[in-house]
């Protein structure tokens, strides 16, 4: 579905990602894994093309076989692939309703309007925000289940999830993990970007990937992830050589 070739990335004079070689696959979950500051926001935002990372000549990245290397984030997002925000900015002025009909052209404004008011209902999010501008004044809590929420309005091909689950309390997890549950199609690809097991006990990753120092560190399966989060941590995986840097 998705293959990132030999990624490496620039944000001004800083490089942050170094010959990244990965793929993710129809229908798998996935736990990307790493210390703070080792580039894990950053990949995600370069596969969605962020238009500040500046990428190297060699690098490639191509979903469902076409490349998309130099393809503007607008494009990429029309393809299926879907980024939910670690701390999304408020947008005054746009409302959520505005945005759902720019982002779903062929649907009718009052079907839009219908299917968004029920997922609201199930997420436990007032309706009233949804005619508000987009995250003003809107809690961390409130601002995760809108991520879930146009998640399920755009029905994406690959979702990558940056820490959904940090800032909210045990409810909100549990409401938005079996919302995503419920609402899971089986070909859709999920990419969890977390600190935590919350969310990768209802989806259980068949693999993990752990990053360090904007290098692919060590891959594995789901289990390698409930070995770094709830047991050993990274800098203990890292003396123990449960983190080594994997060859692609």
């Amino acid at each position: 579905m998705l293959e990132i070739r030999h990624l490496s990335a620039t944000i001004g004079d800083r490089k942050i990602l170094s010959d990244i070689t990965l793929s993710f696959e129809t229908g798998k979950t996935y736990a990307l894994l790493g210390p703070n500051g080792s580039g894990k926001s950053t990949l995600a935002a370069a596969i969605l093309g962020r238009p500040d990372i500046v990428f190297s000549e060699n690098t490639e990245i191509s979903f469902e076989n076409s490349s998309i290397t130099t393809l503007d984030t607008h494009k990429r997002a029309r393809l299926g692939l879907f980024l939910s925000f670690q701390s999304p900015p408020a947008l005054p002025g746009v409302s959520v309703s505005a945005l759902l009909r720019h982002a779903l052209p062929t649907e009718k404004a009052i079907d839009i309007r219908s299917r968004a008011q029920t997922y609201a209902s199930e997420l436990d999010i007032s309706k009233s925000l949804l005619s508000r501008g987009l995250y003003d004044g809107f809690s961390g809590g409130e601002r995760k289940k809108f991520e879930t929420l146009l998640w399920a309005m755009l029905r994406p091909k690959i979702a990558l999830f940056d820490e959904l689950d940090t800032g909210v309390d045990v409810d909100a997890q549990k409401k938005i993990a079996s919302f995503l549950k419920k609402y899971r199609e089986p070909e859709q690809c999920f990419v969890f970007i977390t600190h935590s097991l919350s969310l990768l006990e209802t989806f259980f990753p068949d693999e993990t990937i752990v990053l360090g120092e904007g290098r692919v560190m060590k891959t594995g399966n789901g289990a390698l992830s409930k070995t770094i989060l709830q047991e050993e941590g990274f800098e203990e995986s890292a003396r123990t050589n449960t983190l080594q840097a994997t060859p692609r």
